[in-house]
């Protein structure tokens, strides 16, 4: 049974006055964001509080999500009407947008933060953006339907997951050419390279399973069985383990990258569809778009150990793990920031939002937050008074 507002709020406030006498605005490193697609927002987490903080409202519906390794911006891929949003992490407010293709569902950034590619399911295409620039680089062609990508170390070729062909094409991103697609497992829908880059993982969603691929080769090497429609992958710091989330058997696989073998599925919400790390890389966050949920699954005890609710729909979330740069525009140059206050408690002034202040769940929540405060306030005056 889904929350009420009010219901909700009284859940933030709860948290938030728990934390309230160290809480900061949550723009530091390993902040969380997770884009609500239903709700076209996205929900700041603090992942040391294990809270939902605070709401940016888009003016779309966001779908994937990327952070430089700078910290200094958080680039959403937003499906309709079809461009990339970029947010300044500075004070929130955007600093730019790009035209893109048709249904874009997913951005990924190049190791030097110079380029973005952005996946366009609508238009079988990804357009490559110059995030210097903001601008539109170049749109290769890819197959149906493409839903992930992934640069290779030799900074030529894009590798791309195409959902509705079942393949995944190696893009020369000079020529622009397809140098040749490798047929996975049905619905691939995600990627992920190994730390040398010689191997891709591919979720395949409708095949219930990841595919391996051998990158220098082109060809498809193993293919493992895990859970029910895997829609986002991660590894383990050690590169040891291999995790996905499983939306339609609610829980996330864990694979045994040697062997390439399943170890076990830990339950989480319902229809889990995205994954990241927290900054220790001891907590894994899985969105669960089902139940509009975030589960924190600590990987020692291969439990949940919290779960929080969120927005409509989550869907893609990324961890900022470095801090943004203050005073910083867009291009780099020198510019006058508002809002984010690194000193800012939440209790005594919620933080805004880049577009049309805070979410009504949040200042509901701070009108419960002071009166649970008058509260307490005045039952200490009372039980002072009654000792003199």
């Amino acid at each position: 049974m889904p929350l009420t507002r009010a219901a909700r709020a009284l859940a933030l406030a709860s948290a938030l006055l728990m934390f309230s006498t160290a809480a900061t605005f949550a723009n530091g490193i390993g902040s969380a964001y997770v884009a609500d697609t239903g709700g076209s927002e996205l929900t700041i987490i603090d992942v040391e509080s294990l809270a939902a903080v605070d709401v940016i409202q888009t003016d779309a519906t966001p779908m994937g999500l990327a952070i430089p390794s700078d910290g200094k911006y958080i680039y959403a891929a937003e499906r309709d009407p079809g461009k990339l949003l970029i947010i300044s992490r500075n004070d929130y407010s955007t600093a730019g947008s790009v035209g893109v293709g048709k249904a874009p569902v997913s951005v990924s950034l190049s190791p030097d933060n110079k380029l973005a590619f952005v996946a366009n399911s609508g238009s079988n295409d990804v357009t490559v953006v110059d995030t210097g620039t903001m601008s539109v680089l170049k749109t290769v062609k890819a197959g149906a339907q493409p839903s992930a990508t992934a640069l290779l170390p030799d900074g030529q070729t894009l590798l791309v997951a195409n959902a509705g062909a079942g393949t995944v094409s190696f893009i020369d991103l000079n020529s622009g050419k397809d140098l040749g697609d490798v047929v996975a497992e049905r619905g691939p829908s995600a990627i992920l390279l190994d730390a040398s880059g010689r191997t891709a993982y591919v979720a395949d969603k409708d095949g219930n399973a990841v595919s391996v691929i051998d990158t220098a080769s082109r060809t498809l090497t193993a293919t493992i069985a895990v859970g029910v429609g895997p829609t986002a992958l991660a590894a383990s710091p050690d590169g040891k383990t291999l995790y996905t989330a499983n939306s339609g058997s609610n829980d996330v696989s864990l694979v045994d990258i040697a062997s390439r073998r399943l170890i076990s599925h830990i339950p989480v919400g319902q229809g889990p569809a995205g994954l990241a790390w927290n900054k220790t890389r001891t907590l894994l966050l899985v969105t669960n778009s089902g139940d509009n949920t975030l589960s924190f699954l600590n990987v020692a005890s291969a439990s949940v150990t919290q779960t929080i609710k969120l927005g409509q729909q989550p869907t893609s979330v990324a961890v900022a793990y470095a801090e943004p740069v203050p005073g910083q525009t867009a291009n780099g140059q020198t510019g006058v920031t508002v809002g984010a206050g690194g000193s800012q408690t939440v209790v005594t002034q919620l933080p805004k939002t880049g577009q049309g202040g805070p979410h009504p769940d949040f200042a509901i929540a701070g009108l419960a937050i002071a009166a649970a405060a008058a509260f307490g306030a005045g039952l200490w005056r009372a039980r002072a008074a009654a000792s003199a």
